[in-house]
């Protein structure tokens, strides 16, 4: 490139660096935070793992993030670029930049479908069917609706190509101003309703927050503290890339990529502590597995003063979550093949939008067609890309030439010779180890 700190031709940028940092955090933010952490905390241990987990979005996910995102801004425009710059082979970019793309956007597959569900239960939850329909059968029937869970799952659908055909500025980046606030803000008023309204809520504070640091010596919680804190912030496979393209050049990616760390780390901790302490305290099981959020918490819900309410607005908080990410999961694809054959947004945006309604749709009809999207690319194909992107970005192209290319060259905070040598020999190697480990498990 003629000058790696302009951006290319045709890219978009944020219009604010809130507005950067707010669609940069519903990026990350998603069900993994929102859904699958807090069972997770039930699962290993409460408060060792929170803190497990912790060390390794800071130590490890941070300095990773920070790298793609400062690449994406480099190269400014979708993946098929990127990796071009890295490899200097134009046809091996577009088919390994394409893969990935479509595997990201493919996770859209089944994600809107449980999307959908959630949508369910902001209704039972306002409706309080749960007074005549116990949670597991609410679950099950929303599950077998051949209608309505199709209608759902559509209608998401249409409203999140709508918000990628807008584009950045008044799109991804106008709904993520108003959702992820509207996300904190939900969780913390459970928490605060908690509090007051749950006898005997210190209990589960305690088992939360208080770590049981013998817990530490299982390998079993440092792998899923790892995988949970890499598939959290979305590393490697090229979400942070993409939307690290849209910073505008007088932005400084360190800082930003720092807050939305911690602000997407901190959505998840609030979940869980809206969620993890309450069932402790009234005796539900924290160990269900994702079934605590369909199942268990209704149960909650049941038992409380004004849960109907309360139920709403964590279900509300958990659709906001899921929302931003899936625009996320659309807009990479998009703006990969956008860029990579040179079409204009709206017609990327209505053939890959169109893929992704009728796929989404028949997830919410077809259990074996949702599952297999869910493990082809939720589970082996965005290990695989990470793995990918990760080697691509930090040490094909190299870590070094980000860092003083794009980081040093507009920040506020410089970083040093050890961010590189920190990221090149022991962030990525670990990475790597833990994506192997997820298709070949070998550790404990």
């Amino acid at each position: 490139m003629a000058d790696n700190l302009n951006k290319a031709a045709g890219s978009e940028s944020f219009a604010s660096k809130f507005g950067a940092i707010m669609s940069m955090t519903g990026m990350a933010i998603g069900l993994g935070n929102v859904w699958r952490f807090p069972y997770m905390v039930g699962s290993y241990g409460g408060g060792a793992f929170v803190l497990a987990y912790l060390i390794c979005v800071i130590l490890i996910v941070m300095p990773l993030a920070i790298m793609e995102a400062g690449y994406g801004k480099l190269t400014g425009k979708g993946l098929m670029e990127a990796y071009e710059e890295a490899t200097h082979k134009k046809t091996f970019s577009k088919i390994i930049g394409g893969f990935c793309a479509f595997v990201y956007g493919s996770m859209n597959f089944y994600f809107i479908a449980i999307m959908g569900t959630c949508l369910y239960f902001m209704y039972a939850c306002l409706t309080s069917k749960w007074k005549t329909v116990d949670p597991a059968t609410l679950y099950d029937l929303s599950n077998s609706h051949t209608v309505l869970m199709p209608v759902l799952t559509g209608l998401v659908t249409l409203l999140i190509i709508f918000v990628v055909y807008k584009g950045v500025q008044s799109g991804i980046e106008a709904v993520s101003k108003v959702m992820v606030p509207l996300m904190f803000l939900f969780f913390i008023i459970v928490i605060f309703f908690s509090l007051f309204a749950i006898d005997g809520i210190g209990k589960g504070y305690d088992f939360y927050l208080h770590p049981d640091f013998s817990q530490w010596a299982h390998p079993s919680l440092w792998v899923a503290a790892m995988g949970q804190a890499l598939f959290s912030i979305g590393v490697g496979p090229g979400c942070v890339l993409i939307y690290g393209s849209h910073i505008a050049k007088r932005d400084d990616v360190t800082v930003s990529l720092t807050s939305v760390c911690l602000l997407d780390t901190s959505i998840a901790t609030i979940a869980g502590m809206a969620m993890i302490p309450a069932c402790i305290a009234m005796g539900l099981d924290p160990e269900s597995g994702s079934g605590l959020i369909f199942i268990i918490l209704p149960s909650l819900f049941a038992q409380l003063p004004l849960g109907s309410i309360i139920g709403f607005l964590v279900f509300a908080a958990i659709f906001f979550a899921a929302i931003t990410s899936a625009i996320a999961q659309l807009e990479i694809p998009v703006a990969t093949f956008m860029h990579g054959f040179g079409l204009s947004r709206a017609k990327t945006t209505a053939i890959i939008g169109l893929i992704t309604l009728v796929c989404a749709i028949i997830s919410a009809i077809s259990t074996g067609f949702l599952d297999f999207w869910s493990n082809f690319s939720g589970n082996y194909g965005f290990i695989v890309t990470a793995g990918i992107g990760s080697i691509v970005y930090g040490w094909v192209y190299g870590v070094d030439k980000i860092r003083t290319n794009t980081l040093n060259a507009v920040g506020d905070v410089p970083l040093g010779k050890w961010y590189t040598y920190w990221v090149r020999y022991i962030a990525i190697p670990i990475l790597i180890i833990i994506m192997a480990n997820s298709l070949f498990p070998f550790l404990g």
